[in-house]
């Protein structure tokens, strides 16, 4: 079987029912500053910032996190893994439009945990490539 065949039938594998799931690939299917902008948003917001900062930071978090759910989901063949959850929790916990009010120290935690999930999932793809 030469190069071209067995690269061929990897890509049949992988639209199979039951083979292991794609995910994201940093660089390929979407940019790494989709993962790193609001990580780096989130530590900062540990920080007394303006309120318009926070505004801002729940539509970039809400939107990144969404939009990584729903790339895990569509490149798992539509079936939801651990990361499609903990991202769509992340993209309704921060959502703008109807907005949770909870206490500062709740949002540090919250913020704190969040960004180690969008780093913690970046990571994991990367090693995966």
């Amino acid at each position: 079987m030469t190069q071209s065949d067995q690269d061929q039938d990897q890509g049949q594998d992988q639209d199979q029912p039951g083979a292991p799931p794609i995910g994201l690939r940093p660089e390929i299917d979407i940019s790494k500053w989709l993962w790193l902008a609001p990580a780096i948003m989130l530590l900062v917001a540990v920080l007394p910032l303006p309120y318009v900062y926070y505004i801002a930071l729940r539509w970039i978090v809400a939107g990144a996190a969404g939009f990584i759910a729903w790339k895990e989901f569509a490149l798992n063949n539509n079936a939801a893994n651990s990361y499609v959850w903990i991202f769509a929790a992340i993209a309704l916990v921060f959502n703008p439009i109807f907005p949770v009010h909870l206490f500062r120290l709740a949002w540090i935690a919250i913020g704190l945990f969040s960004a180690a999930a969008f780093i913690g999932h970046y990571k994991l793809r990367q090693e995966s490539e």
